[in-house]
């Protein structure tokens, strides 16, 4: 889907949106969610975004970067709350918009009224000439140590699953989800999602490449405060009985995820805060 085509149905939605412009990139977001929903260098999208997605008011959009948060997947306890946590589909409120010769930045803000997670959050959108950086940062400002788990949702476009590989992940341990969690080596240097995937990688590493064959672009992908990276397509099967992905869009996309996942949340005590930070950088 093209940024115009975004632009189009948000337009005939109730989400109210924000573009940040730097030279020859732009971003557009919704407060709902902070969710961004289109990166474009020079006319070129660099997020995927499903040509169903919902952008409706209290529903998840599908594609570009949900923020999952303070909980991903399921919730530990609780199953009647949302999956990936109550954070992207939240009104954010603008905290700042600024710019210099080097980046243009946003700052959005959210403050938590679940009891059990005395939370505020800010996320920082920075981009430059040739990236886009995002930096989410929790806060515990309760009286209890609080356990969270995050991710940045990332959904990278492809030209196709047959031509689109990751760089990095070798040797690396990682939990499969489809196989209720079994974990193993990662025996690939180059690791193809030809097949339904949806893995946990134990990777506290700082750099990904994503590589097309398909459009000669590589895509870095950089990361800080991270203990684990996840990966996922859903495949044919499981993306036709999700009606805002559909068969048809399956085969287009790659989510690599920014995360503290499992065994790696990040326990936050009173007055103590932890920034999760995901670059992207197309060449």
């Amino acid at each position: 889907m093209d940024s115009g085509a975004i632009l189009n149905r948000l337009s005939e939605s109730s989400l109210e949106t924000i573009e940040l412009n730097f030279g020859e990139s732009k971003t557009l977001l919704t407060l709902q969610g902070a969710h961004l929903v289109s990166y474009t260098q020079s006319g070129v999208e660099r997020l995927w975004m499903s040509s169903n997605s919902l952008f409706e008011s209290r529903k998840p959009i599908r594609g570009g970067v949900p923020i999952c948060w303070p909980w991903f997947g399921p919730h530990s306890s609780d199953t009647s709350r949302p999956a990936h946590g109550f954070a992207r589909t939240a009104i954010w409120q603008l905290l700042e918009q600024s710019s210099t010769n080097e980046s243009a930045l946003l700052r959005l803000g959210f403050s938590s009224t679940d009891a059990d997670y005395p939370l505020e959050a800010e996320y920082q959108i920075e981009l430059t000439e040739h990236s886009l950086e995002m930096r989410l940062i929790t806060g515990n400002v309760g009286g209890h140590r609080i356990e969270l788990t995050e991710a940045l949702h990332t959904y990278l476009p492809v030209s196709d699953l047959e031509n689109a590989s990751l760089h990095g992940l070798a040797e690396v341990r990682y939990a499969d989800k489809l196989r209720d969690y079994a974990q193993a080596l990662e025996d690939r240097k180059a690791v193809y999602l030809t097949e339904p995937t949806d893995r946990v990688y134990y990777d506290s590493s700082e750099k990904l490449d994503l590589v097309d064959t398909g459009t000669g672009a590589t895509t870095e992908i950089t990361k800080q405060g991270s203990g684990t990276t996840v990966v996922w397509n859903a495949g044919e099967v499981i993306a036709a009985g999700m009606a805002d992905l559909g068969a048809e869009n399956y085969r287009g996309y790659i989510c690599v995820e920014a995360a503290n996942a499992l065994e790696t949340a990040v326990m936050l005590e009173p007055g103590q805060s932890h920034t999760l930070m995901q670059r992207l950088t197309t060449r």
